[in-house]
């Protein structure tokens, strides 16, 4: 709850000083009478706050980007902490590479608190405008299984971080968890974007190929399939709003939904507010706070409550 505080604290206190400091510093002759063409020109940053950036899925546009969020994830017996950094550019028009990782925080209501690192994605990101205001987001990317809690041995309480981390993203980013396992993804959406309105779908299948960690992990692949929806607008120039659903199956049958065949597949929904506060003509500071819930078990039993701030910035 401490670490949910400070997210919420740093998010208002983010949005409240740096969007009027912001609107100073892009306009120091405010009291001057502006000229009507001036008025009408939107800047490269405020056309990028016509899109409702989702939370839980890929952006529709590729950007320059740094971007760091924490799903902050509350059960009955213990809560989780999913601090993701994402970064990379579009050395070309509508084409960027990323890197994504993230640090899990575990704080069980007993036993011993347990703090990892997720393995480490490469992803690249393709998003031509295929018509007017309509763009086809494709994704690739592939893993390195190098987080912690891999191998024959592990350290139990950095094995137990890393799964608990797993919900705490609404098995949404199964490819950062699964540590001992190199795992390539690819997948396709489409975004519509207009007048401030956006309307945006994905799918995403992951191949998993166990490379290390034989004697814990018994299945030597796994294939998931992840999907999402997001729905949003801009409601004013510095607020846009979403909503989105998500839906993640395991298209093969791993040892643990086996043993829980609840564990098949998992729905979540949720909703979120994000200010848009230009930094200059070209860059952009997007903070957003969200709340997600889950349609079914495992997570509805568990009694999930995740909440994400996020702050990505982009130029």
């Amino acid at each position: 709850m401490v670490a949910l505080a400070n997210a919420v604290r740093f998010f208002v206190v983010f949005t409240v000083v740096a969007a009027p400091l912001s609107a100073y510093a892009e306009d120091p002759t405010a009291d001057k009478p502006t000229p009507p063409a001036a008025v009408a020109k939107e800047t490269p940053a405020e056309k990028k706050a016509k899109y409702a950036l989702p939370f839980a899925m890929r952006p529709a546009i590729a950007p320059n980007l740094v971007r760091i969020d924490a799903a902050v994830a509350m059960q009955e017996t213990a809560s989780t902490t999913s601090n993701i950094l994402t970064a990379g550019g579009k050395p070309v028009a509508d084409l960027g590479f990323y890197v994504r990782t993230g640090f899990i925080s575990l704080s069980p209501d007993a036993g011993d608190s347990a703090r990892a690192f997720t393995n480490p994605l490469l992803f690249a990101l393709y998003t031509p405008e295929i018509a007017p205001k309509i763009r086809l987001p494709i994704f690739f990317g592939v893993t390195a299984p190098i987080g912690s809690g891999g191998g024959d041995d592990p350290d139990k309480a950095k094995r137990a971080a890393v799964a608990s981390g797993i919900y705490s993203r609404q098995a949404m980013d199964n490819a950062l968890f699964a540590t001992n396992y190199l795992t390539t993804t690819a997948g396709i959406g489409i975004a519509w974007i207009d007048k401030g309105f956006t309307v945006q779908t994905e799918m995403q299948l992951l191949q998993l190929m166990r490379t290390r960690g034989a004697a814990v992990d018994d299945d030597p692949a796994r294939t998931n399939f992840t999907s999402g929806v997001n729905l949003g607008y801009q409601i004013v120039k510095y607020l846009s709003a979403n909503v989105e659903v998500h839906y993640q199956r395991w298209l093969s049958t791993p040892a643990a939904v086996e043993k829980v065949p609840a564990a098949r597949d998992q729905a979540t929904y949720g909703a979120g507010l994000r200010a848009n506060v230009p930094l200059s003509d070209t860059m952009i500071a997007r903070p957003g706070i969200s709340y997600f819930r889950a349609f079914d078990e495992p997570m509805t039993t568990a009694k999930f409550q995740i909440v994400q701030i996020d702050v990505p910035i982009a130029f």
